[in-house]
């Protein structure tokens, strides 16, 4: 009886040693915030996958909200009208070796936005309650969370998840505001990381030009000046992102890299920086005046007092 006991006492040992080592391994490593999780499945967030999946989901939001919210019908990249009812021309079959072959992107994201189309197009009559409404809300907003997370520095995901968080009546309020300040920051750090591709410079000059929006809002419902301070803050770092563009958009065409963009990618690029390029010039008018003062307003009173005197 004690000879087979002896295993049993020497493995029970074994384990409770196993034990205690484990707990106090992972009580160092949770003391040192090795064990805390970034929630981050796969480091997918910021990587060339996640960047694909942000530039693969640009339409699907606005997919979602067309069919779920407003209940519109929404038209496809070619301008036609998705799952219309209306009766179309037959079009002649065509030898498929003479039709150009998509980019492999576009089928995807083309396979995306059927794939929404079918999944939210509604085919109740009523209008959505309150509670429904709030529900797609929500996933809308999540959905632009999630693309925002695999490529903070992509226009398209920024600029959609700001909107929904300041505008109020896709549910932003004074605490969502907040967070689009936090979320306008960490795009300018994330995007002050990059050394080679131009575009998120025009991300960051874009959360740069929202944050001036979001610091003045109050200057501009009560009617006050906004200090000038404030406006060179933010024409220096507009200025800084516009010439962070430049220089890699140049560096770009010198090696060959810009050409490898298709031609409409190059051109909606072009127009993001012009207009980024446009709103920066306001600023020199802005300071300007902001440096002059206000201009002396005669009272009213004088003026009548005035054309008294002249009969």
């Amino acid at each position: 009886m004690t000879i087979s006991t002896r295993p049993c006492i020497s493995s029970l040992l074994l384990a409770v040693t196993g034990i205690i080592l484990t707990s106090v391994s992972v009580l160092n490593l949770r003391s040192h915030g090795a064990l805390q999780h970034d929630r981050n499945p796969m480091a997918i967030y910021g990587s060339a996958y996640g960047r694909l999946m942000a530039r693969l989901s640009e339409t699907t939001v606005d997919r979602v909200w067309h069919l779920g919210v407003e209940q519109i019908v929404p038209h496809v990249m070619d301008g036609s009208i998705a799952h219309s009812t209306m009766p179309q021309a037959v079009d002649t079959p065509k030898d498929e070796s003479e039709t150009p072959k998509r980019p492999v992107v576009e089928q995807m994201k083309k396979w995306f936005h059927d794939m929404r189309v079918v999944q939210y197009t509604r085919t109740n009559p009523f209008s959505l309650n309150e509670k429904h409404l709030a529900t797609v809300k929500k996933e809308v907003e999540l959905m632009l969370l999630r693309s925002y997370k695999m490529d903070p520095g992509h226009y398209g995901a920024y600029n959609s998840y700001h909107l929904f968080l300041t505008t109020h009546d896709f549910g932003g309020d004074s605490k969502s505001r907040k967070h689009a300040v936090t979320v306008g920051n960490a795009t300018l750090a994330e995007v002050s990381k990059e050394k080679e591709d131009p575009e998120p410079w025009l991300t960051a000059a874009s959360a740069a030009m929202n944050l001036y929006l979001l610091e003045t809002e109050s200057n501009t419902v009560n009617g006050t000046p906004i200090p000038v301070e404030t406006l060179k803050k933010y024409r220096s770092k507009i200025h800084f992102c516009l010439k962070q563009f430049e220089e890699l958009q140049a560096r770009a065409e010198d090696n060959g890299v810009w050409e490898n963009l298709s031609d409409e990618r190059q051109i909606e690029i072009t127009h993001r920086y012009r207009f980024a390029s446009r709103t920066f010039k306001q600023f020199d008018a802005m300071i300007a005046r902001a440096e002059k003062g206000p201009s002396p307003e005669v009272p009213n009173s004088e003026v009548a007092e005035t054309g008294d005197a002249e009969e």
